[in-house]
Parts: C-alpha cells; structure tokens; sequence
C-alpha cells in the first residue's frame, strides 16, 4: 500500500480555512498552500476525463489516463488553491473510479489542495462516494452532493448527470438543499459546480444536451452569493450567462471537438484544462494546455504509475 494509501485514502479530513491546514485523524497535519482574497485564489478547473477500463483507448486512438496525467502535472506549476472537476471522469460507465480516486488522491498530496469532483452522465449513479472529495465539510441527498470552503470561497458540488442521458437535470431535493445552503452567504462567495451547462451549446449539433431545468436552478441562484457554475460535457471551451450569472465550460482534458466542425475530434497530443483567478471583484478563468508547462515533471510518471493494469 502506497504512502497516499495509508495517509490519504483511510483518514478523515478536516479543513481549517485560515491556515488551510487538513487534520487527519488528529495526527500530523498538512498546510494548504494558495493565496487569500487580496491577491485572488487561483484554481483549476478540468472536465470530461473519459478514463476507460482494460487500456481501451478513445477515439483517435486517445490515451484518457496520460491526459488526465499531463494535465494534473502541468497543474502543479499554477499552485492551486483546489482543484475542480466537472464531471465523466469514467467513458461509458467502466469501472475506473476506485483507481480514479487513488490518482486523485495522490494528486491532492502532491498539489497540496483539495480536489473536488462532480459526476457527468458516464458515470453510474453513486461512482462518486465517499473516495472522493475527501475534504468535504457536509454532504447532500445525493453522494456527489458535496460542500468545501476554500479560504473563505465556498464550492458546493451537484449531480446532474443522469447515468447514459445525455441532458442534464437536478432533481426537487438538490434544489431544495442548494436553496437552503444559500440563505447564508459565505465570506468570499461561492462557486457551483455542476456537469452539464444551464445553457444551449454553441454547436446545433448538441442541442437539448444541456441542463433540462435551468430556470429552475436560476430561481434557486439569483439574488444569491454565487459568483459563477462551472461546467462541461460539451468537450468545448466557453463562457456565457444565466441571467446575469457567468457560466464557465472547462475543456475536456481527453479530447474536444471542433466548433467549427462539430462532429470532428480535435487531434492534439496535449491535454486542455482551464485557470481561474478569483479575486474580490472578478472571476477570470483562461484555457491552458499542458504544452504550456516549463519543464516536464515526475509527477505525470507517478499518476500514470496508479493507472490500472
């Protein structure tokens, strides 16, 4: 059993949001390294990571594990305050999970942030449990419903997925559970992270692929503190509003599809991710490949080392 094993896997966490520290089981404890509101927190965003059982590859002869490997490495040169994925982090169900988990762990330990995970329509109901987003501070009606505060930044996690559909919906208890968490603003705001986009996408190709009731996630966010829902499914980068609310779709770290060909995969050796800054006036978020890193790093050989045989 690895060192993340034993140290990360089986402890109980608890986050401090002043000193950004993670206690387990009251032993030794870890300090969160990232910034406060006065410079911004700096975040990662990925999405659609199509991990595939069996060495199966993608289309176009796709690798999913070493993208997601080159893409959490090359994160670690952004020093992230949390990293957060959007959802299909399995392809077509394959059972992947627990050995998602154990690289994501390891991630977490190497990163030294919280990373939080959301499931998209590849993956089965209850796939994301009690492995993942281990720094957690409460729960909701559903597993992946999850709650994290990041230095005052609240990130509140839904499952819209709906296993092999490919629109989206949250249900009448996440709604009501969202609202109620919302009657109280937290110091820095917050953060929504669900699959699939309260929007249409830019492709036609895609339409009725999005989230079925986004008028009724609008009642439920309007008027509230949240700063912006970050999304993906549509393996497109892009950005828009829901009544005045930004709306954040991450690339897919696997592949993405052409927008100006939408039924064309993009061929590309890298893998695409996406930056925020959020400070106490603005919420930015810029595309980043993996290219981008300045050296290679050990790291993508240590996740790669997790992947399953």
């Amino acid at each position: 059993m690895s060192a993340v094993d034993a140290n990360f896997m089986s402890c109980r966490r608890t986050v401090h949001l002043l000193s950004k520290s993670v206690q387990c089981n009251g032993s030794n404890e870890q300090s969160w390294k990232g910034g406060t509101m006065d410079d911004g927190l700096h975040l990662v965003h990925l999405s659609d990571t199509h991990l595939t059982a069996g060495g199966r590859l993608l289309p176009a002869g796709i690798d999913p594990w070493a993208k997601l490997a080159l893409a959490l490495s090359a994160a670690g040169e952004y020093s992230p305050d949390a990293v957060l994925i959007t959802g299909d982090i399995a392809d077509r169900g394959d059972a992947i999970h627990a050995d998602a988990a154990k690289i994501l762990a390891e991630a977490q330990f190497r990163l030294g942030c919280p990373i939080i995970t959301i499931p998209g329509n590849h993956d089965p109901s209850g796939s994301i449990d009690a492995r993942f987003n281990t720094t957690r501070i409460s729960t909701g009606p559903h597993p992946a419903n999850t709650v994290h505060e990041i230095n005052g930044l609240r990130v509140i996690g839904l499952d819209s997925a709906g296993f092999q559909q490919a629109q989206g919906e949250l249900d009448a208890a996440q709604l009501q559970w969202l609202r109620q968490l919302l009657t109280g603003p937290a110091p820095q705001g917050t953060l929504v992270l669900l699959h699939h986009p309260p929007l249409e996408s830019f492709s036609p190709v895609l339409a009725g692929r999005g989230l079925r009731n986004a008028q009724e996630l609008n009642s439920v966010i309007t008027g509230s503190d949240v700063r912006a829902v970050l999304c993906g499914h549509y393996h497109q980068l892009g950005a828009s509003q829901l009544a005045g609310t930004p709306i954040f779709m991450a690339p897919s770290t696997a592949f993405n599809m052409n927008p100006l060909s939408p039924t064309q995969i993009v061929e590309q050796p890298d893998a695409w991710f996406s930056a925020l800054k959020i400070t106490a006036d603005a919420v930015l978020s810029v595309p980043v490949s993996s290219s981008y890193a300045h050296s290679p790093s050990a790291a993508a050989q240590a996740y790669l080392s997790l992947r399953p045989s």
